[in-house]
């Protein structure tokens, strides 16, 4: 199985990114819907990292990224990431009714208009995710480890 190869590679960014890459593989055969719940959980996880490296919330809500944002926070509440899930929480509050919207034109021009308003706090709460201490990887890889039966 490929998924248990790439929990016993030993260094855990290449054994994290052996299992993104069967998940992304499967992901653009049958999309994003057609993966499970766990499955789904480590799509959200690698597709937040990748955009806060990049460039924090503003980078996650300007691409595709930021259309899952509410999957992207039941990821997180998965893999026990708490300091990471009350940081997103508090990104989603300064939405309107929590709303983010699955357009990405209307996200990104939303978005801008909220970070018009409240730059500093969201430059705050991309400092506090870098500084939150979780280490998201290896959070991921013990979620896949328990549940192993899922990736198939």
């Amino acid at each position: 199985m490929e998924i248990q190869a790439a929990l016993d590679v030993a260094d855990e960014t290449d054994s994290f990114l052996q299992i993104t890459d069967v998940i992304y593989d499967k992901e653009s055969e049958v999309g994003y819907d057609a993966l499970n719940d766990a499955e789904k959980t480590v799509y959200c996880i690698d597709q937040l990292l990748r955009e806060m490296e990049n460039g924090g919330f503003v980078q996650f809500f300007h691409h595709e990224a930021g259309s899952r944002a509410e999957d992207t926070l039941v990821a997180l509440e998965r893999i026990k990431a708490k300091a990471s899930v009350a940081l997103f929480d508090q990104v989603l509050d300064l939405f309107p009714g929590r709303a983010v919207p699955s357009d990405e034109d209307d996200r990104t021009d939303l978005f801008d208009q909220i970070e018009s308003e409240h730059a500093d706090d969201i430059a705050a709460l991309d400092d506090r995710f870098y500084d939150s201490g979780e280490n998201l990887v290896e959070m991921t890889l013990r979620f896949v480890q328990r549940n192993l039966r899922e990736f198939h």
